[in-house]
């Protein structure tokens, strides 16, 4: 099987796909044009002659293809959010902006457990809510097209959007503030964490899927909602999904960090030079996007069918 993946790079108001295929006997190459900006985030060491390769963001030449492996790893995403715990009924859901066509995106269906969902189950969402032709006819989540659909068309630059009721990250919630920037792992989130500070009830307006757009502003790849959860999103559903981990775990730590506290035992601050360059270096897309990868071979290894 090829391995795959893309490169995204922003152009004008969307995030265009370039593409090209990694597949081991084909005549497969790497974009020597990112190759410098991926060493630089990733910064990974090879030996001295440069024959030790890490995987890295290939591209495809056709649509259709990129297609099938953004499917293919918003499928997976499920299937880690399932193990992860981050699965309640049928709250949470993770959406894919579609390659050929921006205003249209992918969704896991409403009363499918994430620990089920293949590629073949995944919807397509037009931009006002109909299930469209060429994915599984199958209903949808109302609050999370609301949710959804608004990320989508605020923030062009990005491509995927994860919501769940993860435990640690609806308890921290209920503070409305941000986490503080107390150990290395919270600073992929320095300048990069929006607070939605009001709890709307149900999202089951499209004003109230606005107002959670609005709140994630221009720049952030996350936003808290008060007395709600989180989302987390970004260029490649890989990195919204290992962002919405990431950050669920900075929220339990936050909050053991804050029962912790006494006198004697008082929070010490990272300093706003050190935050900026750790964030930049450890927050970057594509080191989100590696850091991913073992979740999506884990998956994959335990159950291929995701893949169908």
């Amino acid at each position: 099987m090829s391995t795959t993946t893309i490169i995204e790079t922003q152009a004008h108001q969307h995030s265009e796909v370039q593409l090209v295929t990694e597949d081991h006997g084909t005549n497969a190459s790497a974009p020597s044009v990112a190759s410098g900006s991926w060493e630089q985030d990733v910064h990974f060491l090879g030996d001295k002659d440069g024959k030790v390769k890490l995987r890295s963001p290939p591209v495809f030449d056709n649509v259709d293809d990129t297609r099938t492996y953004l499917k293919q790893h918003l499928a997976a995403a499920f299937r880690v959010f399932a193990k992860q715990g981050f699965d309640e009924g049928v709250a949470g859901h993770i959406s894919l902006r579609d390659p050929g066509n921006p205003d249209h995106f992918w969704i896991n269906p409403l009363s499918t457990h994430f620990s089920m969902i293949r590629v073949n189950d995944l919807v397509l969402v037009g931009e006002s809510g109909n299930v469209l032709p060429g994915g599984a006819q199958s209903a949808i989540n109302g609050p999370a097209f609301a949710i959804h659909s608004a990320i989508h068309r605020a923030r062009p630059d990005l491509n995927a959007a994860c919501h769940a009721h993860s435990v640690y990250g609806k308890a921290f919630s209920c503070f409305g503030r941000p986490i503080e920037m107390l150990y290395q792992d919270a600073l992929r989130f320095y300048n990069d964490l929006a607070v939605y500070p009001r709890y709307g009830g149900t999202v089951l307006t499209a004003e109230e899927g606005d107002r959670i757009a609005k709140a994630l502003g221009p720049t952030c790849r996350s936003v808290i909602l008060q007395n709600h959860g989180m989302i987390t999103c970004g260029r490649t559903v890989d990195e919204a999904a290992f962002l919405f981990i990431a950050l669920d775990r900075c929220c339990h730590a936050q909050m053991l960090a804050n029962a912790a506290t006494c006198p004697g035992f008082e929070k010490k601050y990272i300093e706003k030079e050190q935050a900026e360059f750790a964030h930049k270096k450890s927050g970057n897309s594509n080191k989100m996007w590696l850091a991913f990868q073992p979740y999506y071979d884990q998956a994959v290894k335990e159950d291929p069918s995701l893949l169908q």
